[in-house]
This record gives C-alpha cells, structure tokens and sequence, in this order.
C-alpha cells in the first residue's frame, strides 16, 4: 500500500447544502471510527456549523442533538423576532430582513465555540465574487458563521473590513460560500476528502411539502440553484464523497427534520464505503492502518 504524502493528516473539506446538513455528521463519524488524522476541516455555509463544532472538540451526538434543536426551532417567532434587526438598503435588497447574526452568536456562546488552527470557514464577497477565508484564531467566530450561510435572497449578507489571505483589507459585502464554489477545495492541500451534497434530483415526497414555499425551493434547487451550479471537485487529485437524499432539497426544513436520522446514516454509510476504500488504496491515512 502506497503512503500517505502528508504527515500531518488531511484536509477535510464539509461542502453547502443547507438541511441536508445532518449527513456530514454521519460522514464525520465515519472518519472518527475509520481513524483518519485531521489535519484541518475547511466548512461553507451549512458545512461551516459541522466544522465549527467538530473542530472543538464535540461528538457527532452532540453535533447531532444541536442541529436537531436548530431544526426545531426554525418556526419560532421568538427567534423571528431576533432576526429582524435593522440594515441598509444594500443589505436588504441582497438578502432580505431575516440575519442570523444573533442567533449564530447565542449559539457560539452557548457552545463554547471559538475559532482555531484546525478551522476554515469560506464566505463569498458578492461585490467581486470572490473567496473570503476565515482562518486562524483572531477573528470573530460568530461573525465568520453568519457570513458562511448568507444565501442571497434568503438570508442578509454580511459587511466585514479585513485582510484576506494576502493582506489585502477592504470592506466587502459577505454571502453564502457557495456562491462562490459549494466545496472549495482552494486552502487544502491535496489529496483532501470532499463532502459534497447531491442536488435534488428527484421529486419530493408528498409528505414532506408542507408549503408552497417548500415546492418552490425544491424546483429552484434542481432547476435554478440560487447559488449557482459550481460543485466540481476534480476527483483524481482529492477523494470526493457525494452524500444526501436526491428528493430532499436544502432549503426544505421540514423534510430535513423528518428524515434527520436517515441522511445521518446515509452520510455515515457512504463515507464507510469510499473512505475505507481510499484508506486500503493509500490515498488516506488512518491510524488504525500501517503506512508499510
């Protein structure tokens, strides 16, 4: 068996896909009992929350129990009302009257979540369309999340004054990573293990549109994705894990809730399979395996 070319472990990277989420909880479960090394996790949008919480430290049933009780509280107006803040018309007309930005941080708070070395967390800047790196440990964390899961249209960007990665400092207006790529693999090192999502392909249960709002996310996500179609990563230089139900779209929160526990075994499952066989053809490293 061929060795690993890094000594330090490989790059994870947790792709977008809104409440399909809980399948790259099962995924990193899987790389827990598989005993591959984990050199850094780089999270968007959706992705970014499994990053955060894998990267301090929490088990996959505590990810699990944190983002059912997100899912659960998607339709209470206490939360509504924090979201509501007030904005500038930019803003507003980029992602409407609904930021997360309290919420996040109440959650960040509530965790213990703080930025590290192991984290990276992509946003996109809508005004140049390009990448935003959140890396390190001086940065704030709740603003990173937020900024990471602006999708336009649906939820307000973010406008943030830093330097990226070469320095350059700049107020930009920050949205959904996935407008700029749904798993960038750009601040890894390759090989890297790529959790991409499946795109809706197929039509949803009756019981899961609940609304109409429901049917017309699910439409735009096959048809129309409001993030765009980049979900390419090339899978001869990384290992790429496609996971997700085909008939559950990412913006359809009730079906997420009802199938939570399927697309965790899902995810779970499917990363046994393709990792446990990259693992034996040497393309990733496991503790659990020698490198001989």
């Amino acid at each position: 068996m061929a060795s690993y070319p890094h000594k330090d472990g490989i790059d994870i990277v947790f792709g977008a896909g809104g409440g399909k989420g809980p399948g790259e909880i099962g995924a990193y479960k899987a790389l827990l009992e598989l005993g591959v090394p984990i050199r850094s996790i780089t999270g968007v949008s959706v992705g970014n929350l499994i990053a955060a919480m894998a990267t301090n430290g929490m088990t996959p049933d505590q990810m699990a129990d944190e983002t059912r009780r997100g899912l659960n509280q998607r339709n209470d107006p206490a939360l509504l009302l924090k979201t509501l803040t007030p904005c500038d018309p930019v803003s507003f007309m980029v992602g409407g009257p609904i930021d997360m930005t309290v919420p996040m941080r109440e959650m960040v708070e509530r965790l213990g979540l703080k930025p590290n070395n192991r984290l990276q967390i992509v946003a996109c800047d809508i005004l140049t369309h390009e990448p935003f790196l959140f890396s390190g440990e001086n940065y704030d964390l709740a603003t990173a999340m937020t900024a990471s899961c602006a999708l336009p249209s649906v939820l307000r960007p973010v406008w943030h004054h830093g330097p990226n990665q070469s320095g350059d400092s700049r107020l930009r207006l920050l949205v959904d990573g996935a407008v700029y790529h749904y798993n960038p693999v750009d601040f890894c090192q390759e090989p890297a293990i790529v959790f991409t999502f499946r795109a809706a392909t197929e039509a949803p249960r009756g019981e899961d549109i609940q609304s109409p709002l429901d049917l017309y996310f699910h439409w735009r996500e096959q048809y129309l994705p409001i993030a765009g179609h980049r979900r390419y990563v090339d899978p001869v230089k990384n290992v790429v894990v496609e996971i997700g139900l085909a008939n559950i779209a990412g913006l359809n929160f009730t079906a997420s809730l009802k199938h939570f526990d399927e697309m965790v075994e899902e995810g779970y499952q499917t990363t046994m399979r393709i990792v446990g066989e990259a693992i034996k053809a040497g393309r990733v490293p496991s503790t659990l395996v020698s490198a001989d």
